[in-house]
């Protein structure tokens, strides 16, 4: 073990300003009143709790929550069961840059030439047998007119072309003797917990009654069939809704094997097919994945948040009634597809099945205070209001009960749709407050948007000023990218130490937006932060390239730097009511991939503090080694006196027991620490669980599932007294039962 002197770079370790044994509070610090630390060159850490000093607050349970936005995998090949990639055969919506970097394949390049919509492909190479047809199609715009191939006649053969004819004729003349025509994807299967599958699709032809085959086929091996079924397709033209199930033997597929789905027709009939859904059998209320909504409901989530960029631009009507009506359109925060599947009905219910409490976003960017006066009215109306009667009609009776509604995302962002000068948000905000607040039940928390901790005293100030008396709580975000740094080649240790810092530099940054808050007598003491947004990452454009050695939201050094964060967080769970960590299925969140689902080490983070926490912040002091940064990440570039041990004592009120927090963010030494425990009689063995890894960028990874998890041990209790020591870059929680 080494003891800390200056590292490289701009942050300086057991020396500066604050002398060695003098005592500074968090209050000075960041803001904890509870915790004070004092700043020593020892190696070795004193840890003291005062059981006797309590927190006036209880931590309330909506600081365990988490964000979700129609981004990335969060709804498909996330929290829905759905399988196949745009079922509507829509033209593929989505930007430039994302059609390049997913469909650049020459396979891609046939399926256009063909007509035939992204990410689908012919069965087998097979010519031009297909139709792209606008207008009367079951979902959106589009829909796939199949060409079935006539049978050679009986007796007849290619003709003898001679080499020099045109290769055209060459080509279908070498072609495989085969009538099949038809359209494949490759999918992933959860093949490691379900071997059946349902589905549906419509069709319809005006040819008669025709059988279309339904299957999983070997991936690029169109004769190689795994499981298949027939279905028959009316044949009075009008479009039907046909249900069809697959069943595939035991072993006929591995994990992570991927398959082809594919429907085909075979003779001369022509058809249309248009909706193609499938699911596997064990999907919660035929819709959700089983496991995304175990892992959910695990973690202990007290609220999700559906939210982000999306919303601003997100016209709730298309996501409502029956899901195979719903267009399929472009994403236009994201440049991709947005089937709307996922809506206000399924975002409750999923909401419910893993018993969180729901908080939506409103749209302020493109939004009008009508369209949002509905959508509050279609949530929490009573069913005799035009929209409490739709919403009853979609299958739900009673009002939703207990939402949070948000007014507006990140409007002060020009990526935003509809962004706002600060005067401008304090004018939108009083427009839409009085429709929410009618149409919503009495006591619904509703949420202002404001702005990120480094510039909000200027976005929030007009807020304040002329919509106080409207607000009861303010959003915040923090998405900070750690090579955004004010020394732009600061080495790695650098870089981790200034991450690390983070939560400090935040609530060194709460400070002044709790004072502008308290300047005013309409919201002083009343309103508070809602923090509905943060995560950390090592890339973003701009500035340098993403550095996978540093911590970012998916590896430990994320999750540390989450920790630090609960601690932040539950410290100042008097001003700060409402947090909710990004993302659900991504960031810290539950991984999916290639059908398996996974916990990430921010998963296991939030887990343990949701898990474990007590309801009552208690004292504590520290003596440990500290740290200073100075031009550090761009957002919070000075940070002093940033303790390499970062902790948080509560106690659970309901049986007594104290509960310790302890981050180690020092990531190349053990640190060894004394525990007392002053005024509290501890039984004689605490449980100690800990989570850490081979080092900061340690990850939990489709082939290595369980590499950061939490480990369990005890340790013994002597007198008040615990010895033990803290692994480098680690959480460690300490639960002390009363004797």
């Amino acid at each position: 073990m080494k003891p800390w002197g200056v590292i490289s770079g701009r942050i300086s370790a057991g020396r500066g300003c604050i002398l060695p044994g003098l005592l500074f509070s968090t209050e000075s610090l960041a803001g904890q009143s509870l915790s004070s630390y004092v700043r020593t060159d020892s190696p070795e850490a004193v840890i003291e709790i005062r059981a006797a000093e309590k927190s006036a607050f209880r931590i309330p349970r909506t600081v365990y929550g988490i964000y979700m936005e129609n981004l990335g995998n969060t709804i498909f090949r996330g929290v829905a069961a759905q399988l196949l990639e745009n079922p509507s055969l829509e033209t593929y919506h989505a930007s430039l840059q994302t059609l390049n970097s997913r469909f650049s394949g020459p396979e891609f390049q046939n399926s256009l030439n063909v007509e035939l919509p992204l990410p689908w492909l012919p069965l087998r190479m097979s010519g031009n047998r297909y139709e792209a047809r606008f207008g009367d199609a079951a979902n959106s715009d589009r829909y796939v007119y199949l060409i079935g191939l006539p049978p050679p006649q009986p007796g007849s053969a290619p003709p003898d072309y001679p080499d020099d004819e045109p290769w055209l004729l060459r080509r279908w003349f070498s072609m495989p003797a085969t009538q099949e025509i038809g359209i494949r994807q490759s999918i992933d299967l959860p093949i490691q917990r379900e071997t059946e599958y349902h589905g549906s699709l419509f069709a319809s032809s005006a040819e008669g009654p025709v059988s279309l085959t339904v299957s999983f086929r070997k991936r690029n091996d169109p004769d190689a069939i795994l499981a298949s079924t027939e279905i028959e397709v009316p044949g009075s033209g009008s479009r039907a809704k046909i249900p069809f199930e697959l069943t595939l033997p035991d072993g006929a597929v591995q994990p992570l094997e991927e398959v082809d789905f594919a429907v085909s027709l075979t003779g001369s009939h022509r058809v249309s097919v248009d909706m193609i859904q499938l699911f596997p059998a064990d999907a919660v209320e035929g819709y959700f994945d089983p496991e995304v909504i175990a892992a959910v409901r695990d973690l202990d989530v007290s609220l999700i948040r559906w939210g982000g960029n999306f919303m601003s631009a997100y016209h709730w009507e298309d996501g409502v009634g029956p899901r195979d009506e719903r267009r399929t359109l472009l994403n236009r925060s994201w440049g991709n597809m947005e089937y709307n599947d996922f809506g206000t009905d399924e975002f409750l219910a999923f909401t419910r099945l893993v018993g969180a409490r729901p908080m939506i976003c409103l749209n302020l960017g493109s939004g009008t205070v009508e369209e949002a006066r509905a959508w509050v009215q279609y949530v929490q109306g009573a069913a005799t209001t035009p929209q409490g009667a739709r919403r009853a009609a979609n299958g739900h009776q009673e009002p939703y009960a207990d939402v949070i509604w948000e007014l507006g995302n990140e409007l002060w962002g020009p990526f935003q749709e509809g962004w706002q000068t600060p005067e401008g948000n304090a004018r939108r905000y009083l427009e839409f407050y009085p429709a929410v607040r009618e149409q919503a039940p009495p006591g619904t928390m509703i949420v202002a948007n404001g702005g990120d901790a480094d510039f909000a005293l200027q976005w929030n100030e007009p807020l304040i000023r002329e919509a106080g008396e409207q607000l009861s709580s303010l959003a915040m975000h923090l998405v900070i990218r750690f090579n955004q740094l004010v020394a732009r080649q600061a080495d790695t240790d650098t870089r981790n130490g200034i991450a690390l810092a983070t939560p400090i530099g935040m609530a060194n940054l709460l400070r002044p937006v709790r004072e502008q808050i308290d300047a005013n007598p309409a919201t002083r003491g009343r309103v508070g932060l809602a923090y509905t947004e943060w995560s950390f990452s090592s890339g973003g454009a701009g500035w340098t390239a993403p550095d996978s050695q540093t911590p970012t939201s998916g590896n430990l050094g994320g999750a540390l730097i989450g920790a630090g964060w609960m601690n932040m967080l539950l410290s100042h769970a008097d001003f700060i009511q409402i947090s909710s960590m990004s993302s659900l299925m991504g960031g810290g969140g539950v991984r999916k991939r290639q059908g398996q689902v996974w916990e990430s080490p921010q998963y296991w983070v939030f887990w343990l503090y949701s898990q474990r926490a007590g309801d009552t912040v208690v004292g504590s002091k520290t003596e440990v080694r500290n740290y200073d940064v100075h031009d550090g990440q761009i957002r919070m570039p000075e940070i002093p006196n940033v303790p390499y041990l970062d902790v948080l004592a509560t106690e659970n009120s309901s049986n007594g027991e104290v509960v310790l927090f302890v981050v180690n963010r020092d990531w190349r030494n053990t640190i060894p620490v004394t525990l007392r425990i002053q005024d509290f009689s501890p039984a004689s063995e605490a449980r100690v669980e800990t989570l850490t890894g081979h080092s900061l960028v340690a990850e939990n990874t489709l082939d290595r599932q369980d590499a950061v998890r939490p480990v369990t041990s005890t340790v013994a209790v002597s007198g008040n007294q615990i010895r033990h020591v803290f692994p480098e870059h680690s959480l460690t929680v300490i639960t002390i039962r009363p004797r």
